[in-house]
């Protein structure tokens, strides 16, 4: 399957003052040390492939509380430029994002590609262009989902019978001993709860079968009832032992491959970095990219790296902690 998005250009938009970045594939984890824009790449990938969810970009990947105005620094400070851009190519798509003071009442124009105005995050103005296409975007949150939940988002994800079965068909790819999935009830209050089939005398809650089943669970389950065309994962390590990150990774890369979704994530570990170029390698498919993200002379600047790079990079111990 080809890519939704393989090329991206950011210019004066946070911390970026001009960014190309070319090669992206299914799965994109991206590296660098503290301060080099990982988590802005992530914005302004989401904000470009969905404009119209603009108004929810702030909330997606920072807490925003007590600011009364977060969307003042999208814009990169100190820049003369009227305007940041956005533009994202590949697969025969083109999306682009204008992104301007409140005071500008106009942007510079192209007649091949004319834009229209939509909801600005924070208090600019906002134009895409016309062409641009309708994708639908998820951002998977890296805390832990309560046994609430996680029965909504299965509920959701199993309410039909095709979405019943690739739940299970994904968790037994990448963890053989589950058969199936369902829900259960305990105690007076018939509390529901999710349990799996091991091969057992009788089902077992999915809380005994360890910390990354559980996330991987929660994961296929927000991704399957949502269907999204993009996944972003910020911090994908989170809370999570380092024993764990390969199974997760094959998770992520079933779901990427049977759904078509394009994946991109952050890490700050090296363990995770080592555990995804592990999992991929294992698999036929190269599907896999690592977008490193740096700093010269005081600019932000980026490649992305195919397998063969990717190895070197982790054989010279690439640095990956912010």
């Amino acid at each position: 399957m080809t890519p939704l998005f393989t090329d991206l250009h950011i210019t004066d938009f946070r911390g970026i003052q001009d960014l190309k970045l070319s090669g992206f594939n299914r799965v994109n984890l991206i590296v660098g040390e503290n301060n080099t824009g990982k988590t802005t790449l992530l914005e302004a990938l989401a904000l470009c492939a969905a404009p119209q969810e603009a108004g929810n970009l702030l909330q997606r990947f920072r807490l925003s509380s007590g600011v009364s105005n977060p969307g003042r620094w999208l814009q990169r400070d100190g820049s003369t430029a009227k305007c940041s851009n956005i533009s994202l190519g590949g697969d025969n798509r083109v999306a682009g994002v204008v992104l301007c003071k409140q005071s500008e009442t106009s942007f510079p124009k192209s007649k091949d590609e004319p834009m229209k105005e939509t909801q600005s995050p924070g208090n600019g103005r906002l134009w895409h262009n016309i062409s641009h296409p309708r994708l639908r975007i998820r951002t998977v949150a890296v805390q832990h989902r309560t046994p609430q939940d996680l029965v909504i988002d299965f509920s959701t994800a199993v309410r039909s019978k095709q979405g019943e079965q690739e739940l299970e068909s994904l968790l037994h790819a990448v963890d053989d001993r589950i058969k199936a999935v369902r829900l259960d009830y305990e105690g007076d209050n018939r509390q529901p709860y999710i349990s799996a089939d091991i091969g057992l005398s009788e089902r077992v809650p999915i809380s005994q079968l360890g910390q990354g089943v559980n996330r991987l669970i929660a994961i296929f389950c927000e991704l399957l009832g949502q269907r999204p065309a993009i996944c972003f994962i910020d911090e994908i390590e989170n809370g999570l032992h380092h024993t764990v990150l390969k199974r997760i990774w094959q998770g992520i890369a079933e779901v990427a491959e049977r759904l078509d979704i394009q994946v991109f994530a952050t890490t700050h570990r090296r363990e995770c970095l080592e555990a995804a170029h592990h999992c991929f390698e294992e698999r036929k498919s190269c599907d896999f990219r690592v977008v490193q993200l740096y700093r010269v002379r005081e600019q932000i600047d980026g490649r992305v790296l195919d397998r063969e790079h990717i190895e070197a990079a982790v054989e010279s111990e690439i640095e990956v902690r912010g």
